[in-house]
């Protein structure tokens, strides 16, 4: 930083609190971000927007802020182990791509599940308290409703459209290669992942052709969940077999799932 930046700084030191937020509006105007030129907005108020919106599209928007973290931030390091990030267009059952020579690597990015604000927790009661959370590991999407109303007041009638959520579908084991899990709820930093191979998650009970929908997730990396991203490219290019929990303590005698609790 310059001699000019260092004084213009100070200067904003021993500015008021509306002084600052007056100065931001400035700057802001000054280097708007792409995302504000194309809707012709500032981002305090798209933030604000965000902030008064439901829990759902909070919730989506939290999960499009990992994905722009990895592809951002994370992805690049891999460079180091010889894979180059290849730029995407279109519909995929992931949300990355890595190559390396003749090799691919697909990724998926999911956030760690929240319930009710908190963490939620892989089978408290089977598995020591705080050791496993969960990533929900399965596609949403979002389809249209038409309904058709009268008019008030007359016999006219006129469709009206809104978006609704419909099932979601399950992954299959060979959709994609490495999952990746943004542990910003449990950690408070965005930059912190679990990796582990897609071919080690548990599957379905009642069809092991799909990725189960509640995967564990360590608080603790070990030996099938990295933090480092390069560590589980190494593992998925050896390609040998494990899975992400040996002993499934929440498989109840008749053989059924329960529902994580």
């Amino acid at each position: 930083m310059n001699e000019s930046a260092n004084a213009i700084r100070k200067l904003i030191e021993e500015c008021s609190e509306e002084d600052r937020k007056s100065l931001k509006r400035y700057i802001q105007g000054l280097v708007p971000h792409p995302l504000e030129r194309d809707w012709g907005i500032d981002a305090d108020t798209i933030l604000s927007a965000i902030s008064r919106s439901s829990d759902l599209t909070k919730r989506g928007v939290r999960g499009i802020i990992a994905e722009a973290v990895f592809v951002n931030e994370i992805m690049p390091t891999a460079a180091g182990s010889g894979w180059q990030p290849i730029d995407l267009s279109g519909n995929h059952s992931y949300d990355a791509l890595l190559k390396k020579g003749d090799k691919s690597a697909r990724i998926q990015v999911k956030l760690q599940r929240l319930e009710e604000g908190s963490p939620k927790l892989y089978y408290p009661k089977h598995y020591p308290k705080g050791t496993l959370f969960v990533v929900e590991v399965q596609k949403t999407r979002t389809g249209k409703k038409t309904t058709k109303t009268n008019l008030p007041g007359s016999e006219t009638q006129i469709s009206t459209t809104e978006s609704v959520t419909v099932d979601t579908r399950p992954y299959s084991f060979g959709d994609f290669d490495i999952l990746a899990v943004n542990m910003h709820p449990s950690t408070g930093s965005w930059r912190e992942f679990r990796y582990t191979v897609a071919s080690w998650l548990l599957p379905r009970a009642v069809n092991e052709s799909l990725i189960e929908i509640f995967q564990p997730v360590p608080a603790v990396p070990n030996d099938v969940w990295t933090r480092d991203l390069s560590t589980c490219l190494e593992w998925f290019e050896v390609g040998n077999r494990h899975r992400v929990l040996t002993q499934l303590l929440h498989i109840r005698s008749v053989g059924k799932k329960s529902d994580p609790q």
